[in-house]
């Protein structure tokens, strides 16, 4: 049992505790996310991004804080507006105190020098004093159901928000293809264009030079017919 109870106990324990010189260690090592070599070049890029922001408004280092930081103004007027929260905003303001709970009530009676009045305090702490005694006991008893249907709240509230985030993000991903598939036949349609443009511009031309040709063939031709009509006259006007 000791051996066992031993085990157990090594099985338990700390990962830490296996190295003998743990207790040497009192910090963790600290992991520079910049590499030294940058630190310099990162240093510039940061002044740089300083010195611009400031060339936007002038040079002038106070409008450019207040530009960012700027007085928040008068609070708005929400007089008539019916929210509770108004109205407990517009009590508070005005310093008055809130009526529906009377807390000289929770306060000492020593000030009550009448016993009637002191049996009608005391029995009113009472009376407040039994039902908050149920408010206890209601919610000791009645906290696991009501735990739980806050989960089912939760749960439900993550269902209505979660499903159309979903179906944003999947008609998101949709909207991605279908643009990518376009692109990709508008580029195809591209290419075949060149291509077809390319070859017909070849074309165009094969057909131009064979134009050229029947247009020399026949000027040589019409030359060639003129030669020998005025062969065939002279033969026909000769001796």
């Amino acid at each position: 049992m000791s051996a066992s109870g031993s085990q157990s106990a090594d099985a338990e324990a700390p990962l830490y505790r296996n190295n003998r010189y743990h207790g040497l260690v009192d910090s963790l090592s600290f992991v520079d996310a910049v590499p030294v070599e940058l630190e310099g070049h990162i240093r510039e890029l940061v002044e740089a991004e300083k010195r611009a922001i400031l060339e936007e408004f002038g040079g002038d280092e106070q409008s450019l804080l207040e530009s960012y930081i700027k007085p928040l103004g008068p609070a708005p007027d929400h007089t008539g507006s019916g929210h509770l929260y108004h109205a407990e905003v517009e009590r508070r303001s005005r310093g008055e105190t809130l009526q529906a709970l009377d807390m000289e009530r929770y306060a000492g009676y020593d000030h009550v020098t009448d016993m009637d009045e002191r049996l009608d305090h005391v029995r009113t702490l009472s009376e407040y004093a039994q039902g908050a005694q149920l408010n206890l006991e209601l919610m000791d008893r009645y906290k696991e159901a009501a735990w739980l249907s806050h989960l089912d709240d939760l749960v439900s509230l993550q269902s209505r928000f979660v499903r159309p985030l979903v179906q944003f993000y999947l008609l998101l991903i949709s909207m991605s293809r279908e643009k990518t598939r376009l692109e990709s036949d508008i580029e195809q349609l591209n290419k075949e264009r060149k291509v077809s443009n390319v070859e017909w511009a070849g074309r165009l031309r094969t057909l131009s030079q064979e134009q050229e040709d029947y247009h020399m063939r026949n000027r040589q031709l019409l030359a060639a017919i003129e030669k020998l009509q005025n062969s065939r006259q002279d033969s026909g006007t000769g001796p």
